[in-house]
């Protein structure tokens, strides 16, 4: 819930709010959603949104509004604001795909399946709903959808490396091991400072039990992001596979202290005092 859209086509200015113009206030805004002032930035949207209840592109602002109060955690009045944007501007894609992550937010799965279809309904290849659906399917473990997702996406946008990221790992889930394999080290090749694309090669080794391989990438996708919890994790799931507990209970043991959710590691921790 981070797309923040505070680029408008302005018309002459002539309302104000505390001595400034829409268009100003518009530009404070956006300082605020850059800064994560969220506080200042829910402020400023009531007062551009207070110049003219009728203004005919108040509903971006109102979706604007929404964000911001996801961040603050104030859920029902982001859902009023989303409401009132779709309401305003039942084409208003944006709006309809923040509810959406909203809705997620608040494990109403089919509502959120209802705004990202209709937002595919309007745009059919917005990048937010494919995606998110697909991540849906993943989270269910039905792979086959989620790969048509993320296959449909990058038909249209092929430089997306995030969504051949989550189509690597798709075909991982489904054991097209060599699919994955191409799909990871091409993406390792265009973006070598990913510390995540390393980790997830690592996984895919440690899987088909090349261990050797698999310690490789994780220590690189640790010297890159020291702080990676996942890889932390991994490394340790590599130890484990190859009888080494002690330094395997080191990593997890590492991971934990990091926030790593312990219940994801439970059965390897039978070894770990």
């Amino acid at each position: 819930m981070k797309r923040i859209i505070l680029t408008f086509t302005l018309g002459v200015l002539v309302l104000t709010a505390n001595g400034q113009t829409r268009e100003q206030l518009t530009e404070q805004a956006k300082i605020y959603s850059a800064s994560g002032d969220n506080v200042n930035g829910e402020k400023v949207l009531k007062l551009i949104i207070g110049l003219d209840s009728n203004y005919v592109s108040n509903y971006w602002y109102w979706s604007n509004l929404g964000v911001f109060q996801i961040n603050l955690g104030k859920q029902p009045e982001a859902l009023n604001s989303f409401n009132t944007a779709i309401k305003l501007n039942p084409k208003f894609v944006l709006a309809y795909t923040n509810r959406a992550k909203l809705y997620r937010s608040l494990n109403e799965r089919e509502k959120a399946l209802k705004d990202y279809n209709t937002a595919l309904e309007i745009d059919p290849y917005n990048q937010p709903a494919l995606n998110d659906l697909g991540l849906m399917c993943v989270n269910s473990k039905d792979f086959a959808t989620a790969r048509s997702y993320f296959e449909k996406l990058l038909s249209r946008f092929p430089d997306d490396y995030l969504v051949a990221s989550n189509l690597a790992n798709v075909k991982k889930s489904q054991g097209d091991y060599l699919g994955a394999l191409a799909e990871f080290s091409k993406l390792i090749e265009d973006h070598p400072n990913d510390a995540s694309l390393y980790n997830n090669r690592a996984d895919l080794f440690l899987k088909t039990k090349k261990y050797d391989k698999a310690m490789i990438d994780v220590n690189k996708s640790l010297e890159i992001s020291p702080e990676y919890v996942v890889a932390l994790i991994t490394k340790g799931e590599i130890y484990y596979e190859n009888g080494d507990f002690e330094n395997a209970c080191k990593y997890f043991n590492l991971g934990l202290s990091k926030g790593f959710q312990r219940d994801r590691i439970e059965g390897y921790l039978s070894k770990c005092k």
